[in-house]
């Protein structure tokens, strides 16, 4: 069945994050991290930035990339949910300094403003939170336009994508679905995506160019997948499992 995110289970996260971010901050004045670098004044990176087509396995793929890093894994579900919670929003936040939040505002007033999108819409304290998850690094997004937002450069963009059929079979098992209410929930599912990126960032979320890599997970084992991720990862970003 699907999973219900709490707001409390939520806070949690973000309160354990904040304090792992905090110890990483001071790793950082003995080593830089693998793949951070820097736009401006700010640090960003390194994160993993998957986008997917419902079915394809994004959530497994990003829980076992994160169990070999130890990075969260922030899904939509949890991205939507701090986004539109204040207080567990301004939690996360508050975990980067004063200047950080300051720029970060420029940012998002700079690109929302001329549209007339207010401090209190959604789709501005998105681009709030994704720009915290990517300015402390170290965390894989699935969805929500994270790919949109933050810099590529720090980062690694992933689609995942498989035939129609079996994301059906996968999305029933999941779901505990029939066969014509799962194909209706991935068509439903793959048409608001798409217009959610083409209305908000002028984007086509299909096009491959958009992406480091793309992936048909389809007739693989999704450890498979994960281990070409951790590739990839290692590839442009010099980012690999930390030693045991």
């Amino acid at each position: 069945m699907s999973r219900v995110i709490h707001s409390e289970n939520v806070e949690k996260l973000v309160s354990r994050q904040g304090r792992l971010w905090d110890l990483r901050r001071e790793m950082e004045k003995q080593l830089l991290r693998s793949g951070r670098g820097k736009v401006g004044e700010l640090s960003f990176g390194p994160y993993l930035l998957i986008s997917r087509e419902l079915g394809a396995g994004a959530i497994k793929v990003g829980a076992l990339v994160g169990q070999r890093l130890h990075w969260p894994v922030f899904d939509r579900r949890i991205v939507d949910e701090i986004a539109r919670t204040a207080h567990v929003r301004e939690q996360l936040v508050e975990t980067v300094d004063e200047h950080a939040r300051n720029v970060f505002e420029d940012i998002v007033r700079e690109v929302l403003m001329p549209r007339g999108i207010g401090t209190d819409s959604y789709l501005y304290n998105l681009r709030r939170v994704v720009l915290t998850l990517g300015h402390q690094g170290d965390v894989i997004i699935i969805g929500r336009c994270a790919d949109q937002i933050l810099p590529p450069e720090f980062g690694l963009r992933v689609r995942l994508v498989a035939p129609l059929e079996e994301r059906v079979r996968r999305v029933q098992e999941r779901e505990e679905l029939t066969y014509g209410a799962a194909r209706e929930m991935i068509h439903s599912a793959d048409r608001e995506r798409e217009e959610f990126v083409r209305r908000y960032f002028s984007r086509d979320s299909t096009d491959p160019h958009n992406y480091d890599l793309v992936i048909n997970t389809g007739g693989k084992k999704l450890e498979t997948v994960a281990e070409i991720v951790m590739g990839a990862l290692q590839w442009k970003l010099g980012v690999a499992s930390p030693a045991k």
